[in-house]
């Protein structure tokens, strides 16, 4: 195996959490499987898995503490539940584009539209979240949602935890004309 592979198959490793699961659990097979040779197996071996585990959670908080900054209202009224979620996430997904940490965030926005969330609303707030990330984060020129929740609530308070937002649809538009940004809830 090359430089190349080996590399990637040890981003795999530090990455995929099932991966490396199952390469601690049966090195010799997942090796071979991934056209490792004996010496290359024996030499991945000798990082001990406790290395191989904090290294791997150190990538994993990097990028959670990245999805948290994009994300901050999602985070902060998500609670306790967020870390547990974007573990569960990032199982499944894992960025390839140049804009990782952006990416991240959209998918995992879009991986908390789908969940049975306690809080209802949390989801249309992943989902402006979302929204505005992709209009800032690609250069979009508009972009409208609509949310089943009035999330003018949110901005209309000090964030407190036990807000309980109406069930009333609303909108939300994001315009770029020329330099100047508009955005506005309806």
């Amino acid at each position: 195996m090359g430089l190349l592979e080996q590399q990637n198959l040890l981003a795999r490793l530090y990455t995929d959490e099932n991966f490396r699961r199952e390469f601690l659990s049966a090195p010799e097979k997942i090796g071979k499987e991934n056209f490792l040779n004996e010496t290359e197996i024996s030499d991945i071996k000798q990082i001990l898995p406790g290395e191989i585990n904090a290294f791997a959670d150190s990538l994993f908080y990097k990028r959670l503490r990245e999805v948290e900054r994009l994300l901050p209202l999602t985070r902060k009224f998500a609670g306790e539940k967020f870390e547990s979620l974007f573990r569960e996430f990032s199982r499944e997904f894992n960025p390839k584009s140049v804009k990782k940490h952006l990416k991240d965030a959209i998918e995992f926005s879009g991986f908390l539209q789908k969940r049975n969330l306690d809080i209802l609303w949390i989801k249309d707030l992943a989902k402006f979240e979302q929204a505005k990330l992709e209009f800032s984060g690609f250069g979009k020129n508009f972009v409208i949602k609509s949310f089943d929740f009035d999330l003018r609530e949110i901005f209309s308070t000090e964030y407190e935890m036990e807000i309980k937002l109406k069930k009333r649809k609303t909108f939300a538009v994001w315009l770029r004309i020329g330099k100047k940004i508009k955005h506005f809830i309806i």
